[in-house]
């Protein structure tokens, strides 16, 4: 009798100790569950400022201005006409307005008070709006012809 009781004892030890490692695991993952969830996202504030089809080159011309404190990847920033389909402005050619040791300089981002033209030359027929979005922000003008 005696020894059933001791195998009963050790059964049970047995089964608490598994248990809590369940629980220590458990309480591991949800920590990591909800850091993974802590993710604080940019807050850019980017402006489309003009929007310019030019007849003679069929060349659509995006003026884009960083008007707030965060450095934006090119990569990040979207841009779509007449509600298509957003793309990168980065399959674009950009051509920044910073001037440094008199050249024109290209980076693949667009810096806080930095303005830069994102030429497109395969639109065949001029749009009419076009929007620019970068996470939860969007700027949107109407296209002007030249």
């Amino acid at each position: 009798m005696a020894g059933s009781s001791i195998a009963g004892m050790i059964v049970g030890t047995v089964f608490i100790v598994i248990f809590a490692s369940a629980t220590v695991t458990m309480v591991d993952n949800i920590n990591k569950a909800q850091q993974a969830t802590d993710v604080n996202l940019p807050d850019p504030e980017i402006n489309l400022i003009t929007a310019t089809w030019t007849d003679d080159t069929d060349e659509l011309v995006l003026e884009i201005s960083n008007v707030g404190s965060e450095t934006i990847s090119v990569n990040y920033i979207y841009i779509s006409y007449d509600g298509a389909s957003p793309f990168s402005i980065s399959t674009l050619t950009l051509d920044s307005d910073i001037v440094t040791d008199g050249t024109q300089t290209q980076t693949g981002s667009l810096f806080p008070g930095e303005t830069i033209h994102a030429i497109q030359t395969t639109v065949e027929t001029p749009p009419t709006d076009a929007l620019l979005v970068v996470f939860e922000y969007s700027s949107s003008v109407t296209v002007t012809q030249e």
